[in-house]
């Protein structure tokens, strides 16, 4: 038992000190040494590990001032690599991100929305081979994938319990395409993928309390709370789509009625909008909202009051310090934001609002790329 406490913590150690090479890097072993408490014989071992197995290198730089001048140590960025996967209804998005967080390679794919399940693993499987190829990154290097997807998801087994967006239910994704690609795969929803890039280096990095709402062909959430993910009992926390907002309201694709999404979602808005005008996509409703057409910014009007309605919710229950809006709506037409800030400071309950930030992502379309490959790297990484 004291043998492999000892083992333990010498691995934890290890890991602490990649850690702050990899965060503080140029770095040299004595600010290490000061950082840690550990000793400068032992940091020197611990380096010469991590620079033997490809982890850590020494710069060009030394350090300044007084004394003797000592080389500084940086991380090998291409030591190893994650793909992150974004697979939505119409599209999917493939990324290669190596040790250091960069997006080395991104790529978006048109996807059918009639493809069976067994197609869109082949799509994936073929795509992440040739994007592999195409950037010369051994197989080797790479520890593995992280899908996020719209929908509840059992991430602990990898499984889709339920996705309207992609109508799989019960699906055994890690599984199936672990099989096909002959790589470690996990999966989880794709906000909580997109959260976690946020929170590492986003707008929410370094927040301990922080919410995601994304809002797009549905509307959800993301909860970070005391720097980790909030996941609840079944993985569903965040799930504010299917809150009830009007009990007489309209019916809800989970057959509640009166739900957020009904409200917000493209979806919603589409069918609303054809009450009035012959329209076949988003996009020909943000182009009415643009023409200042009187039906198009009565709707808009409404479901910009939801979002602030949400917000404000979101806000009373979890007190967090920073909330990021993003997705198509906000993208695609940001002179929203100023609306849903006056709505918010209408709605937002005033000891709350004095210590909130309600800012919007700048990830752009590579937000769950992102946070997928970070949180496979996360999850499949552990030091030998």
């Amino acid at each position: 038992m004291e043998k492999q406490d000892q083992l333990l913590m010498k691995k934890q150690n290890k890991a602490l000190v990649l850690d702050i090479v990899k965060n503080q890097s140029p770095i040299s072993r004595m600010e290490i040494s000061k950082i840690t408490g550990m000793s400068p014989t032992s940091i020197s071992r611990i380096i010469g590990e991590l620079h033997q197995q490809g982890f850590v290198k020494e710069t060009e730089l030394v350090t300044s001032g007084v004394g003797r001048k000592a080389t500084l140590l940086d991380v090998c960025a291409d030591v190893l690599y994650t793909i992150g996967v974004e697979l939505d209804q119409s599209v999917l998005k493939i990324g290669i991100v190596n040790y250091v967080g960069k997006m080395i390679a991104l790529r978006t794919f048109s996807r059918n929305v009639l493809e069976t399940y067994e197609e869109t693993l082949r799509s994936i499987q073929y795509n992440v081979n040739e994007m592999i190829s195409q950037n010369m990154i051994s197989t080797k290097k790479v520890i593995g994938i992280a899908v996020g997807l719209p929908g509840s998801v059992d991430y602990q087994n990898g499984v889709v319990r339920l996705s309207d967006q992609l109508k799989w239910k019960n699906i055994t994704l890690a599984k199936d395409l672990s099989e096909l690609t002959s790589f470690h795969v996990v999966i989880d929803n794709e906000l909580k993928m997109k959260v976690i890039a946020e929170n590492t280096v986003g707008k929410a990095k370094g927040a301990q309390n922080s919410i995601l709402v994304g809002i797009g062909s549905g509307i959800g959430s993301a909860i970070i709370l005391n720097g980790e993910v909030y996941r609840g009992e079944s993985n569903n926390a965040g799930e504010i789509g299917h809150t009830v907002v009007d009990p007489n309201g309209n019916v809800c694709s989970c057959g509640k009625i009166g739900c957020l999404a009904t409200y917000i979602s493209e979806g919603a808005l589409i069918a609303d909008c054809r009450k009035v005008k012959e329209i076949s996509t988003i996009d020909e409703v943000f182009s009415s909202f643009r023409k200042q057409e009187t039906w198009a910014l009565n709707i808009l009007n409404r479901t910009l009051t939801y979002v602030a309605l949400a917000i404000s919710n979101l806000a009373c229950l979890y007190n967090p310090e920073i909330i990021i809006l993003s997705g198509n709506l906000i993208e695609k037409i940001p002179e929203v934001k100023q609306t849903i800030e006056e709505k918010c400071e209408r709605y937002l309950w005033e000891p709350i609002k004095q210590n909130l930030q309600i800012v919007y992502s700048d990830l752009g379309d590579q937000g769950v790329v992102l946070g997928a490959a970070i949180h496979a790297q996360n999850t499949l990484h552990e030091l030998n």
